[in-house]
């Protein structure tokens, strides 16, 4: 009620509103909780810094409207029989200070920016690079020591994006103008000078509920980034709900376990904690029809997963296994004494709280309690909500790593190596299914739903496309579609 008594005096206090929609001059607001001055070298990048990097400083590829890779940098590229080399063939364009482009300083800039990145999240895959290398004819080839089934995935993600002497190549030039950050389309012209469109996109970083109000006041005509703990606030702002775009995304959402206390070493109590969660009853608090429950670390559907059946739990209802887990924390309780309330560290925000308040009520069932925290403080299991970087397996397998949590198993990481280092296909996929039967036997994560990501979008808005990356990038806005 207080956020929003909140975001009704904010929509009160903004003004100057406007009728419609031009296309030609676009004004994206990104959500951030904690909005910062946008800086396209700082890691790790901020949400609307990525979009600002991906805008103005493309790599060989890059994801268009619908989250498909498309040539970048590179026109064209192609893999060779092995599999260990990708080569790319670079279009005939300019940096963004009017230099053209040479495979020579594409190579660079990859190879520095790998290095940068390799303590980063892409830090794994990363390691499977040997060579990346300058050809005649302006041609870049990468050498691999091992397969990287999506490395296109990879390269076309907003951090590889390529800079050359504080210069991007575009697809955008960024200037600030008033505090704002105008973005605009490059032209280059026949004399290979470099124009610029007259079509601009103002980007900025807002606050969950500023964004909100300042498009229910027609302020801004796109709002991305929206995650689960903002969704009431679309109720709090009158008129937004219709203009929602959802995003059902792959990757990871539930609890991971990272206290590893007397209670949560044991795997049965562990497995108590899985089977407690009532994930239809926790959606539906929320009433997105694209949110849908998992009972599986990496998504069934995915390619090159093996078939792995589901949990022996899954056949039972939600009664049944909330019966079944209290008999096993009541044996705890008698042998060890009451269990102290969990510590679940989530995010900030209404949706939170409601999502916390589904998650106690359901261990309340079993006998148990619980206690919201912050991140920055001790805890026992760790609302985890991340979209997957790549359409791998062992994306997922690497975020339940000995790296990540305490609970965690050492096989499971050593076949998950193995997978990294394999040669053929068939070897990758099958000690990926062994990696993740070996962290489903560990019980360190609690697979609740897919992850979901919302935009607000202007009707007239043209260039806009829900995909399945909830990632919409800023060249194609206020364009039809080609």
């Amino acid at each position: 009620m207080k956020r929003a008594c909140a975001l009704a005096s904010l929509l009160l206090a903004l003004s100057a509103c406007s009728d419609g929609i031009d296309n030609n001059r676009l004004r994206v607001d990104v959500i951030e909780d904690s909005p910062r001055e946008m800086a396209v070298s700082r890691m790790p990048l901020s949400p609307a810094s990525a979009y600002l990097r991906n805008a103005t400083a493309q790599g060989l590829v890059a994801f268009d409207a619908e989250g498909r890779v498309v040539p970048a940098l590179a026109s064209r590229w192609i893999v060779t029989d092995d599999d260990l080399g990708y080569i790319f063939r670079l279009q005939k364009t300019r940096w963004n200070n009017g230099r053209d482009v040479s495979s020579d300083e594409v190579a660079t800039a990859l190879r520095t920016r790998m290095v940068d990145l390799l303590k980063s999240r892409y830090g794994s895959e990363l390691a499977n690079i040997d060579r990346v290398l300058p050809m005649t004819g302006k041609v870049v080839e990468i050498r691999l020591r091992a397969p990287i089934p999506n490395l296109l995935e990879l390269l076309a993600q907003p951090e590889f994006g390529l800079i050359h002497k504080a210069s991007g190549s575009g697809p955008m030039v960024a200037e600030r103008i008033s505090g704002s950050v105008h973005l605009r389309n490059r032209l280059e012209e026949s004399d290979g000078s470099i124009g610029l469109d007259e079509k601009r996109v103002i980007l900025a970083a807002q606050a969950p509920s500023r964004a909100l109000a300042r498009f229910a006041l027609q302020q801004s005509d796109l709002v991305v980034n929206g995650r689960f703990e903002h969704l009431p606030l679309l109720k709090a702002t009158q008129g937004n709900e219709a203009s929602a775009r959802f995003d059902a995304v792959p990757g990871l959402f539930g609890l991971m376990i990272v206290g590893d206390g007397p209670f949560l070493s044991n795997i049965a109590n562990r497995n108590a904690l899985t089977m407690a969660i009532d994930r239809p009853r926790l959606l539906t608090s929320f009433g997105i029809t694209d949110w849908r429950e998992t009972l599986t670390l990496a998504p069934e559907t995915l390619a090159n997963r093996e078939q792995i059946p589901r949990p022996g739990w899954a056949s039972l209802n939600a009664q049944q296994r909330k019966a079944e887990a209290r008999t096993t924390i009541s044996a705890w309780e008698a042998a060890n004494g009451q269990v102290r309330p969990l510590r679940i560290a989530m995010p900030r925000g209404t949706g939170s709280r409601i999502a916390f308040a589904r998650i106690r009520s359901d261990l309340a069932a079993i006998g148990l309690d619980a206690e919201r925290v912050t991140y920055a403080q001790t805890a026992d299991l760790m609302l985890i909500d991340r979209v997957a970087d790549i359409s791998s397996p062992g994306w997922y397998l690497d975020q339940l790593s000995c790296d990540a949590t305490p609970i965690c198993s050492e096989k499971a990481d050593a076949l998950l190596d193995n997978a990294r280092r394999a040669l053929t296909r068939e070897e990758r996929i099958r000690l990926w299914g062994e990696a993740e039967r070996e962290l489903i036997a560990t019980r360190n994560f609690i697979p609740i739903a897919n992850p979901v990501r919302w935009s607000l979008v202007r009707d007239g808005l043209l260039g806009f496309a829900q995909n399945p990356r909830g990632w919409h990038p800023l060249q194609y806005l206020g364009r039809e579609p080609t």
